[in-house]
């Protein structure tokens, strides 16, 4: 999950970084193109999509907070 402390520290540009790697990766999840999609580990993905939106949650949580 996110650490409030650490988000606060990081610059606008890692901040928008790392949301659009979170919001990049949920579309490859949702394409199948994620890099566990097709393997074994393919049922992970729900887990790891649930982690993301959480995530994404925590983002906007935080900068309407600030």
């Amino acid at each position: 999950m996110l650490d409030e402390n650490i988000w606060m520290l990081l610059s606008e540009p890692e901040k928008f970084a790392e949301l659009q790697a979170s919001l990049d990766n949920i579309i490859k999840i949702e394409k199948g193109q994620h890099e566990l999609s097709n393997t074994k580990e393919q049922g992970g993905l729900p887990a790891i999509k649930k982690e993301l939106r959480d995530k994404i949650y925590k983002i906007i949580e935080l900068e309407n907070a600030t």
